[in-house]
């Protein structure tokens, strides 16, 4: 009985961690390994949106090595509307020495939205750098995730929060493979009775 319980236990916890790596996710595109004195481009794309899936809004701040970057400018994509019509309030600009604030909210309905970025991938903005030394874009990543950064979709509903952190899956692995041993560590016992 005791065994049935943890095995539940451990479905419903790789259930639920299915559903979280199925979920939409913000990244870096691009940049890649890169020499002083060249422009680095890079894009940040939603992916893994549902069927019909939308974004409709987003603040995100993007972290970057100011002794290895410079940052030249953000052109943010016309995915949530054309801002020369009024559809969209959007910026993009550095917000400190290695922070860049990227921010837009639509004023599309979900509908509109949905016609314009066909399901796929949403590029939100193309962000281009000056290379201050060799190195590689690898260094990028989001930051400041609390009550303000995040991407929406349909209905203003935030559908990317927080970005899992690795330790967080390390955590859930650990736990599963102290399940699996408690398991057969109950097992021998039961034989060698």
């Amino acid at each position: 009985m005791f065994k049935f319980k943890q095995l539940a236990a451990a479905a419903a916890l790789l259930a639920g961690l299915g559903s979280a790596w199925a979920a939409p996710v913000v990244s870096v595109v691009g940049g890649g390994s890169f020499l002083a004195g060249q422009a680095v481009m890079v894009d940040v794309v939603v992916d893994g949106l549902p069927v019909g899936g939308i974004v409709s809004a987003y603040d995100l701040d993007l972290a970057f090595d100011a002794a290895l970057l410079d940052f030249g400018s953000a052109n943010l994509s016309s995915a949530l509307g054309d801002p020369a019509l009024g559809e969209v309030i959007q910026d993009g600009a550095l917000a400190a020495p290695g922070l860049v604030d990227l921010w837009a909210v639509s004023l599309l309905s979900d509908a509109e939205l949905a016609a314009l970025q066909l399901g796929g991938p949403v590029t939100l903005a193309q962000i281009e750098f000056t290379a201050l030394a060799d190195g590689d874009a690898s260094g990028l990543a989001f930051t400041n995730w609390g009550p303000f950064n995040d991407v929406k979709g349909a209905n203003n509903e935030i559908i990317i929060g927080q970005v899992p952190e690795p330790a967080s899956l390390a955590l859930v692995g650990i736990a599963l493979a102290g399940i699996a041993g408690s398991a057969a560590q109950r097992r021998r016992a039961a034989q060698a009775v």
